[in-house]
């Protein structure tokens, strides 16, 4: 079983190169990457790696040098010899006495001097395979932690429906009952025709009934246990069966005029809240 949360973190360093990979939640696979320039061209294979291994979430890549890289310094010697070359010509169409010294072409630093570190192209594939290594791990812990979870809500939620299922046991039986008191207090010395009476109850509690519901509502716990057992990508399984599962609690609160049903249905549209909350966080 297979199943990762989508929030996690990842690190790892080594021959110089730092890299760092942490994901959060998000509805589809979004990597950003801040990684030095000289990284650039190699985005893209980083980008597939992301993609080979992970469905969903935003991935945010840090890449640095570290103190142990070789990194040498770069001039741009053509361009240090024109700037060099019209700071003289400046100097003498302006008159003044003193030229121009290496000392001037440094407030130019940022166009003159690059860094060229000395890396190799496989260390960095290297590094960032085991850091996205330590990031799967953790995500995957953290999904089975939130699994356990839901599957704990999944039974509070069964639990409820089978109270649900014994207070509308003889609902018909029920129905009647209660619709001859309040007629008997109503007209006391009116005889009550007991056929009428009990077409009436049987109409009430057909328009009462719940049992489609509760079957589908334990079909669609069922489906979600299955789902999480054949682990992989579930998190927009799930959160289609939650709409599901709300759609008919809803509905069982809308038929039935029982107190003790009705005070159910408010715990068990909690208890689906509280899962909806912990699969948002799966992949």
């Amino acid at each position: 079983m297979n199943i990762q949360s989508m929030t996690g973190f990842g690190q790892a360093e080594e021959m110089g190169v730092r890299v760092e990979v942490r994901s959060v939640n998000h509805r589809y696979l979004d990597p950003r990457f801040r990684i030095p320039v000289f990284i650039n061209p190699y985005e893209i294979t980083l980008r597939n790696m992301i993609k080979e291994r992970f469905a969903r979430g935003r991935f945010d890549v840090t890449i640095a040098l570290t103190d142990k890289a070789d990194v040498k310094l770069g001039i741009n010697r053509g361009l240090a010899g024109n700037l060099f070359q019209a700071l003289r010509e400046l100097q003498e169409d302006l008159g003044l006495k003193e030229g121009p010294s290496l000392d001037h072409l440094f407030w130019f630093r940022d166009i003159l001097f690059r860094e060229e570190p000395g890396y190799n192209p496989e260390d960095l594939i290297r590094v960032f395979e085991t850091a996205l290594d330590r990031l799967a791990g953790m995500r995957q812990r953290e999904g089975e932690h939130l699994v356990k979870d839901i599957l704990t809500m999944v039974d509070a939620l069964e639990s409820h429906l089978e109270s649900v299922r014994a207070e509308v046991e003889g609902l018909l039986e029920k129905t009647y009952e209660r619709i001859r008191v309040r007629i008997s207090e109503l007209a006391k010395e009116t005889a009550i025709d007991d056929t009428r009476l009990l077409q009436e109850a049987a109409f009430l509690a057909e328009k009462a009934d719940i049992s489609e519901e509760i079957t589908r509502i334990q079909s669609h716990m069922s489906q979600i246990r299955k789902i999480i057992s054949e682990g992989g990508t579930i998190g927009r399984k799930l959160d289609f069966l939650l709409q599901e599962l709300l759609r008919e609690i809803n509905t069982i609160g809308s038929k039935s005029s029982e107190y003790r049903v009705s005070d159910l249905v408010i715990q068990m549209k909690t208890e689906i809240e509280k899962i909806k909350e912990q699969v948002q966080n799966l992949q």
